[in-house]
């Protein structure tokens, strides 16, 4: 059996004794990201700034997980996970996290994360995160596809 690893950022004054809550995330590909065969939304910036924060993130997607992969070493990210829709719970068994939230486009991601214990944010109607908010003017700038289905 896998350990559970516990992920924890310090920065001084964040949270309790110093330590800062780290949120898992978990994004589905198709429809949600903008390199999904039917871009979504969510921007590599985007992604780039949740990891900088400190929140594990990954993927959760029908692609062959060597496809997964390659989307993100294409995109110069180096993620925690990358499983198939129906493996999500593996992902909460392996990481110990403040919330574990799973980003989609589909009633199957919102089945797949309610079932694995996470919370889940549908990308064409969810508000902005804090992570998704440009540090040069706060604005969220989705991707050129926008949010439409």
């Amino acid at each position: 059996m896998e350990q559970r690893i516990p992920v924890t950022s310090s920065e001084d004054g964040a949270g309790e004794a110093g330590r800062r809550p780290v949120g898992l995330i978990s994004f589905d590909i198709d429809g949600t990201l903008t390199t999904g065969h039917g871009p979504g939304p969510i921007t590599r910036e985007m992604v780039e700034r949740a990891k900088e924060w400190g929140y594990i993130i990954g993927s959760c997607s029908d692609r062959p997980v060597g496809d997964q992969k390659n989307m993100w070493e294409t995109w110069g990210i180096e993620v925690s996970f990358t499983v198939l829709k129906h493996m999500l719970d593996s992902v909460k068994s392996r990481f110990e996290a403040d919330s574990y939230v799973h980003i989609g486009d589909t009633d199957v991601d919102y089945h797949f994360a309610r079932v694995s214990g996470f919370d889940f944010l549908q990308v064409q109607t969810m508000d902005p995160e804090p992570w998704m908010l440009s540090p040069e003017d706060g604005q969220c700038h989705w991707g050129p596809e926008g949010r439409t289905r």
